[in-house]
């Protein structure tokens, strides 16, 4: 996986945004040996349950890798013009009360995911599968990325309501 990130520092950055930017770009460069490393197992494990587990971890990684690389931009962007794909600026929406509508909808159905993830994580017979299975290890990360997405749901809520406001 090649990494393509410019690692030429602008000038006109502040001495906080120059260090961040240090800080992104260095955590990039080991995480791109993280990246190379998992693939690495994923390729070569003669073990199904291994090489599954993982990919899922290299999905994750090369997420980070790429908001890190999107935090970078945006530091660039305050000095530099085409820097590629970025964090954008949190900004006002078009049409806040139907976003808001959405928003407290699928925040509703995070929650009664949850709900129900976390029912199926006590179920006995699931359970008993820990240590032979890996099917309570995924029930239990489908329970962290629900937490996930309904941080950013609540994000998106509070923006919106401050649009209204």
């Amino acid at each position: 996986m090649a990494d393509t990130a410019n690692t030429t520092k602008p000038v006109g950055l502040s001495v906080w945004e120059s260090a961040l930017l240090d800080h992104l770009t260095e955590h990039r460069q080991t995480e791109g040996e993280l990246l190379a490393a998992y693939q690495r197992v994923v390729e070569s494990t003669q073990t199904e349950y291994v090489s599954y587990l993982f990919g899922l971890i290299l999905e994750d990684e090369v997420r980070h890798h790429r908001i890190f690389e999107e935090l970078a931009n945006a530091l660039r962007a305050s000095v530099e013009r085409a820097v590629g794909p970025k964090v954008p600026a949190v900004e006002t929406v078009a049409n806040p009360e139907a976003l808001l509508e959405v928003t407290e909808r699928l925040l509703d159905a995070e929650k009664a995911d949850a709900r129900a993830l976390k029912r199926l994580s006590r179920d006995k017979d699931l359970r008993l599968m820990r240590g032979h299975s890996i099917w309570p290890l995924l029930i239990e990360l489908m329970e962290h990325d629900t937490q996930k997405h309904k941080a950013i749901l609540r994000f998106v809520r509070a923006q919106v309501r401050n649009d209204i406001h």
